[in-house]
């Protein structure tokens, strides 16, 4: 076997720092991974999470803010999914036409500092066709997903790489996943935050957030949460929500930020990243980095070492 490919597998199944105390999260160094990824993915740079703090620095390295080119404004979250495309929400893009010029800054939290961040132009962003989400009632938006196409690879390093995809629905329910973004801190809070802000929030069963919200139909494409007096907000859309799959011991991206009240005590809604795994598949013709069994995994480094 060929040094550099025992070095891909430490990438891919060394373990990260151990959690803090303050995070609902458990699995980060705490056991070994019991399976792979097809590549690295999901990563994150941290020796502790505190609910609701400031990230620390490029803790999160898939996070990207979507902005406008010329004047760096904030329009958005994305993530990174490979080193050509993002993955964001619809309604972030959905008003823009094709004239309009964005970038995603990579490779920061801290959005004062840009010595060490990739900018990269926006070539086209690919809107799900089946996009609705009407601004005066966004109780019945649905499909609120988009796929940013870069004008160059991102280059990748500790602070710029892809978060991993789901394989299919994971059952979250009740369980405890993280959000991240440079939204509002609050309604009344006209300015962004400068640093990358993060919070643990609760996957609520979509029957609980239904009977909230009456509007909302299709639960195979949406997830609900709602956080111990946090949650998501404008400036905040199409950032991600990940989970630490226990199994990888790697962050997996299963939301997109679609809408929101605001108000701790109302349920945000987030589009299911799961569902829109053919989609994704079908614009850009991979799913990037997912799970994988060990066994998959070690047959195809052995097929690529002979």
């Amino acid at each position: 076997m060929r040094c550099t490919l025992v070095v891909v597998v430490c990438l891919w199944l060394g373990s990260l720092s151990v959690e803090g105390a303050g995070s609902h999260e458990t699995g980060i160094g705490s056991a070994p991974s019991i399976t792979g990824t097809t590549c690295p993915c999901g990563m994150s740079n941290k020796g502790r999470i505190v609910g609701g703090s400031q990230a620390l620095d490029n803790e999160y390295p898939w996070m990207v803010k979507l902005v406008v080119s010329d004047t760096l404004q904030h329009l958005c979250g994305a993530s990174i999914i490979n080193d050509k495309v993002a993955i964001t929400a619809a309604h972030c893009v959905h008003l823009l036409q094709s004239w309009h010029r964005i970038s995603i800054i990579a490779g920061t939290s801290d959005v004062t500092k840009l010595s060490g961040a990739q900018i990269v132009p926006v070539a086209s962003w690919i809107e799900h066709e089946q996009y609705y989400g009407p601004l005066h009632d966004q109780g019945r938006t649905i499909n609120d997903i988009a796929l940013l196409m870069l004008a160059k690879p991102l280059v990748f390093n500790a602070n710029v790489g892809p978060v991993c995809l789901p394989t299919g629905k994971i059952n979250l329910d009740n369980k405890w996943v993280k959000l991240i973004g440079w939204g509002k801190l609050g309604q009344s809070i006209e300015t962004l935050p400068v640093n990358l802000m993060e919070t643990d929030v609760q996957v609520l069963p979509f029957s609980t957030c239904q009977r909230m919200n009456p509007d909302l139909k299709t639960p195979q494409t949406q997830v609900c949460i709602k956080g111990p007096g946090t949650t998501s907000c404008k400036g905040d859309s199409g950032g991600p929500l990940t989970w630490l799959d226990p199994e990888t011991n790697r962050y997996t991206l299963v939301g997109l930020v679609s809408f929101g009240t605001c108000e701790p005590t109302s349920p945000a809604v987030l589009t299911e990243v799961s569902a829109f795994l053919p989609w994704i598949k079908w614009k850009i013709g991979t799913l990037g980095c997912q799970k994988v069994s060990l066994e998959t995994l070690m047959r195809r480094i052995s097929k690529k070492s002979k």
